[in-house]
């Protein structure tokens, strides 16, 4: 089942996937020796972290899923009321 998702949505997972990216490369880059570069790398990918989830916060709330179709209500009928008719 495939769903739609916006432009925005998907920029803002790709972003948390770089984010991710960058977090393991700058651990990995660190378990080698004890350099800049891997402390960058880790300080980069907290901050894109951040700032991903922040705009994928923003896009607002999912729509709600529907498991089933609810059942058609029909609403009782409303009376009438008579108008009265003016005597002449």
């Amino acid at each position: 089942m495939s769903v739609a998702t916006s432009p925005q949505e998907d920029s803002a997972r790709r972003f948390l996937g770089i984010a991710g990216t960058l977090g393991v490369v700058g651990i990995a880059f660190n378990l080698n020796g004890d350099g800049t570069l891997p402390k960058l790398l880790v300080a980069a990918a907290l901050v894109t972290l951040v700032w991903s989830i922040h705009r994928f916060g923003r896009l607002g709330p999912d729509a709600p899923i529907a498991f089933a179709v609810p059942e058609p209500t029909d609403a009782p009928k409303k009376k009438k009321k008579k108008k009265k008719r003016a005597e002449p």
